[in-house]
């Protein structure tokens, strides 16, 4: 549903801030329902079996599941819209792994990386919405089809890669070797705090 808030605003700077109101509705919230925008799905997870890892679908849709051991990336739309990826690597092995799942709807293109590295693209769907009210499940839904594994993180963001100005290395960089894990001088934490 929209929501309206009052948010400060400054016309120039030195002025205090005065409110206005906003009305945020459809892709301007930012939550899982997907509407017209692209988007994408980032996961760290491990599985030793098939199943749901996240899905928010309702005749249309988004998911992203494991099926014969492969990342399985589906969107749909009104009218019978829909479009499938399939990854090329085997990930139900029990190891950790970092899939990104993206929707370019400008381009009609999707796309999965896997482990940092581009795994596929195929076809895609265009700016029609994916909106429903079906619930967001994560790691299995209440039709039984569980994830047999763990999720470490997960990440719906509203937009791709390149829409965030960055690109599968870096951003793959950024989670395994970034501030997480060292200090700004390149550092490794040492003892109980930076």
């Amino acid at each position: 549903k929209p929501f309206t808030a009052k948010l400060a605003t400054r016309a120039a700077h030195g002025q205090d801030p005065q409110p206005q109101e906003f009305t945020f509705a459809g892709d301007d919230l930012k939550n899982p329902a997907i509407h017209a925008s692209n988007f994408l799905i980032e996961v760290y997870f491990r599985a030793d079996g098939d199943g749901l890892i996240i899905g928010k679908q309702q005749r249309t849709g988004y998911s992203l599941q494991l099926r014969d051991g492969r990342a399985v990336f589906r969107v749909a739309a009104a009218g019978g819209v829909s479009a499938e990826l399939t990854s090329q690597a085997q990930m139900s092995d029990g190891r950790w792994h970092h899939v990104l799942a993206e929707s370019d709807r400008e381009s009609r293109v999707l796309s999965l990386y896997v482990d940092g590295q581009l795994d596929g693209t195929g076809r895609g769907i265009d700016k029609v919405s994916l909106a429903n009210d079906g619930d967001l499940n994560v790691g299995g839904s209440s039709e039984g089809d569980h994830l047999s594994g763990a999720i470490d993180f997960l990440r719906i963001a509203h937009g791709t890669l390149a829409d965030a100005y960055t690109s599968i290395e870096e951003l793959y960089a950024w989670q395994f070797d970034g501030p997480v894990r060292r200090d700004m001088r390149g550092v490794p934490p040492q003892g109980k705090g930076r």
